[in-house]
């Protein structure tokens, strides 16, 4: 048998424009993703079995296991690449907000899409994992190599940044599990009577460097196509917007379909007294980087 504990981070949306629509009603991004240093950990065991099966447990009681956990899913693609039956327990310890936009879920399958491959001595390469990753959620391509990157499509084409440098920033949430599904159809009917470009904000790959830099104002990088939506259906994310900034972030954004926003902050002791600031208010607040290379998975 072989086992492992796998560290799976969590992900912010520095930037997330919707720039179109397939024909079959899936929504077309661009975004820059950053990992950030908040991990999930999962416990990890594989066998050659007779029995195969795929069992997922977890300590949250709004991330449960079995089929529907993505982890669950990721075992399972695997299976048509194996030469034999195989058996893989999963048991997730959550640490990162369910439903928040950080991508734990997400996170999770590709941590275990890897170990499963790597146990099945490695069929498939780094493009193969990305396409599988792509049938299981939108989020799980970026994780397979979980790097600053350039995020566009539907999630499938993904391109590293190179040379991006690391922030302190203060991750928070409103502990509200907002639905992608719930907030893009909001986001749809707000945007019925507006030419989509007209809302969107772009920026060139040439001066990404400036803004993570302090070159240029971090707050006019942070855009989120998605966040009117979500804040109709959950007012805290502009509360919690307001706080971080008053608290003294460079700047802050909702990431991913929220409910989580981020402050971007000047140092780590700012990012310390913000967060501490926040949870003497009753908030989560996680005080952290973001990463500028993929941190070792397993520990």
């Amino acid at each position: 048998m072989l086992t492992r504990t796998l560290l799976a981070p969590a992900k912010i949306n520095l930037t997330l424009s919707l720039v179109g629509r397939r024909a079959d009603g899936y929504h077309l991004l661009d975004s820059l993703v950053f990992p950030v240093a908040l991990f999930d950990e999962i416990d990890v065991s594989f066998e050659e079995s007779a029995s195969p099966h795929t069992a997922v447990t977890s300590d949250a009681v709004t991330a449960p296991g079995g089929a529907e956990n993505l982890a669950y899913r990721a075992a399972e693609a695997l299976r048509p690449h194996a030469k034999a039956s195989f058996a893989v327990h999963i048991d997730l310890r959550k640490r990162i907000p369910v439903g928040s936009g950080l991508g734990g879920g997400s996170s999770d399958a590709a941590a275990v899409l890897k170990f499963v491959n790597r146990a099945l001595g490695s069929p498939l390469d780094g493009p193969g994992l990305i396409a599988i990753a792509a049938g299981i959620g939108a989020d799980v391509p970026f994780f397979i190599h979980a790097r600053p990157a350039r995020v566009r499509g539907v999630g499938e084409a993904v391109q590293p940044l190179d040379g991006a440098a690391e922030m302190d920033i203060v991750l928070c949430s409103p502990n509200t599990h907002l639905s992608t599904a719930q907030v893009f159809a909001e986001s749809d009917r707000l945007r019925a009577s507006k030419p989509l470009d007209s809302l969107t904000r772009h920026w060139q790959d040439s001066n990404i460097a400036d803004f993570v830099d302090g070159h240029r104002p971090i707050s006019e990088l942070l855009v989120n196509d998605l966040e009117d939506a979500a804040a109709r259906i959950c007012p805290e994310v502009r509360t919690l917007k307001r706080e971080l900034l008053s608290l003294g972030a460079q700047g802050a954004s909702m990431t991913g379909s929220g409910s989580a926003v981020f402050g971007v902050c000047s140092d780590t002791a700012s990012a310390e007294r913000i967060a501490t600031a926040l949870r003497r208010k009753g908030m989560w607040a996680w005080p952290t980087k973001t990463l500028a290379a993929s941190p070792e998975v397993e520990c």
